[in-house]
């Protein structure tokens, strides 16, 4: 945990593009202390940590919330993904539910359509943008106006504030793997299992 804190800090620093001189003059600590920080050789007591991120603008809740969505590692064996299934269509969970909290979150699932089956809202759409990538099958994506085809072995991204419905209009099962960002723009799932 002491290496991805120093870590986290450091990014931080460099994405206001702040020097360590100028953040030592602000939070009123050593030149010193800071790079030991940064270097994981020591960890910021919580008054140092708070002055820190008083400097770099960030909210200890936010830093903690982006600090625990970084430090874990989630495998999700095959046999063990979650299972969200309604009539005609399927989606398994690829990524773990660390991915998706914070800024940067993502949700990625495997989608199976069987035939004239169809997802999303042709009169809504939602925050984010998504990637398709076509494993089996063929389907359309109405995007708006537009209406694209979409056949094995291509690949989609669009953004998602556009209205938009994947149909499945052959006679065999589509399949694709699919991500979402940011995770909170919509709920595929409604939270139910089986």
């Amino acid at each position: 945990m002491k290496t991805k804190l120093g870590a986290m800090l450091r990014a931080i620093r460099s994405s206001k593009h702040l020097t360590i001189k100028e953040v030592v003059s602000k939070a009123g600590v050593s030149s010193s202390l800071l790079s030991q920080i940064e270097r994981n050789r020591i960890s910021p007591s919580l008054d140092t940590l708070v002055q820190l991120l008083e400097v770099y603008g960030v909210s200890p809740t936010k830093f903690f919330k982006d600090y625990e969505t970084h430090s874990k590692v989630e495998i999700i064996k095959k046999d063990e993904r979650k299972t969200y299934q309604r009539k005609g269509f399927k989606y398994e969970k690829l990524c773990g539910e660390s991915q998706e909290k914070g800024s940067h979150s993502f949700s990625a699932f495997f989608l199976e359509l069987a035939p004239g089956q169809k997802r999303g809202d042709a009169g809504n759409g939602h925050l984010g943008r998504e990637l398709g990538i076509i494993v089996s099958g063929s389907a359309q994506l109405i995007y708006g106006e537009e209406t694209h085809d979409i056949h094995a072995g291509d690949s989609i991204s669009f953004f998602s504030q556009i209205p938009h419905v994947i149909q499945n209009v052959s006679d065999t099962l589509f399949q694709a793997y699919w991500v979402v960002t940011p995770a909170d723009g919509e709920d595929y799932f409604d939270g139910k299992t089986t």
